[in-house]
């Protein structure tokens, strides 16, 4: 299978113009009701995540997941390809007002670079999230990274990580057993790595998940905004949030 490149090197994007993103209108069949869950300094809402955070506090900064448009077998979430132009030409905009022009970090597909400079602004760069996996009987090694896209009108990547990378050391293989619901977690090491470096106090998740960037925020003793409209995954994120928070 062949992939079309990428127009441009998402590595050599150019500089940063300030908060010139248009405006945007939330699209429609979107319900303002959810339900909202306290947990120490985390704060998770049930719901629509373009319904609640019109709603919301600015927070600091973004550390998120969302679906990629790449088919991906979500529990309840229909990931197919067509979708993705809609989602983002909202998300970034959105994600860009509520933290006051970044910083966001927002988890890609490679597989979207031939698309990224059409959503994310002018400026934006790049983290390599890299994994290395066990060796597993008879598997190929496994290699793999994630691109994470950062962009700010407040900080430089500098001012936020020590590094433009980090490696998730996955092993040793213990078969990945357990009753995460979610198909493909982020490694909890990994996303602490972004969690604990930013300079920000309070950190939103708008595609909480099973949570891992809410356990990642309590054990770095920041607070935490989530949002998870999947009712399964929203309550395995509060449970495993809940088991985070640091005994008295």
């Amino acid at each position: 299978m062949t992939y079309a490149l990428a127009p441009v090197n998402p590595f050599l994007a150019a500089g940063f113009q300030g908060n010139a993103i248009a405006p945007h209108t939330v699209p429609e069949h979107r319900s303002a009701s959810c339900r909202t869950v306290q947990i120490g300094h985390a704060t998770l809402y049930h719901g629509n995540c373009f319904a609640i955070m019109p709603t919301l506090d600015s927070v600091d900064a973004v550390v998120t997941d969302p679906p990629y448009g790449t088919g991906f077998a979500y529990r309840s979430y229909d990931d197919a390809p067509h979708k993705y132009h809609d989602l983002m030409k909202h998300l970034v905009p959105e994600l860009t007002r509520i933290t006051d022009a970044g910083p966001c970090f927002v988890w890609q597909s490679p597989l979207k670079a031939d698309q990224w400079h059409t959503y994310f602004p002018k400026g934006y760069r790049i983290i390599a999230a890299c994994k290395l996996y066990p060796e597993r009987p008879g598997k190929r090694n496994c290699l793999s990274w994630d691109p994470v896209i950062f962009w700010s009108g407040n900080s430089r990547i500098h001012d936020e990580l020590p590094a433009d990378w980090h490696l998730a050391d996955l092993r040793p293989y213990d078969g990945y057993q357990g009753d995460n619901p979610v198909p493909c977690p982020r490694p909890l090491q990994q996303v602490s790595y972004f969690c604990r470096s930013i300079r920000a106090r309070t950190i939103l998740d708008p595609f909480m998940g099973s949570g891992t960037t809410g356990v990642a925020c309590v054990q770095a003793g920041k607070r935490f905004v989530g949002i998870e409209q999947d009712p399964v995954y929203f309550e395995y994120a509060c449970e495993r949030i809940r088991k985070a928070l640091p005994t008295p």
